[in-house]
């Protein structure tokens, strides 16, 4: 997700049907950009080594409840593409899965086949 917002967001704004971002608000989409490859790389080591990356698992829950928190109220009212919204809804599933884990795994006891 972050790189194609990186370099082919015309085609992102196209299949998402999103307005251009101007000035500023490009700004914005290249740092949410950024953060979100950070993220996923945090993700990578996660899925590499979940025992000694564990704490990782903690923010992403973080970090996925509060895109949540946010898309919320739009998709309420509607005020932004109803794609957008319903995607980020992807991200409760994702941290519910995550709460799910660290309650199967607790720190204390191993994983088996990893």
């Amino acid at each position: 997700v972050g790189l194609s917002w990186l370099f082919a967001w015309p085609l992102v704004q196209e299949l998402l049907q999103l307005t251009p971002p101007e000035g500023s608000n490009r700004l914005f989409l290249n740092l949410a950009s950024v953060l979100i490859l950070t993220f996923g790389y945090a993700y990578f080591l996660v899925s590499r080594d979940p025992v000694t990356y564990r704490p990782h698992i903690v923010l992403g829950i973080i970090g996925k409840l509060l895109v949540v928190a946010v898309a919320v109220p739009f998709l309420w009212r509607m005020s932004a593409g109803w794609t957008v919204s319903v995607l980020a809804m992807g991200d409760l599933v994702f941290a519910l899965a995550f709460i799910h884990f660290l309650r199967r795994y607790p720190a204390e006891q191993p994983i088996r086949g990893l």
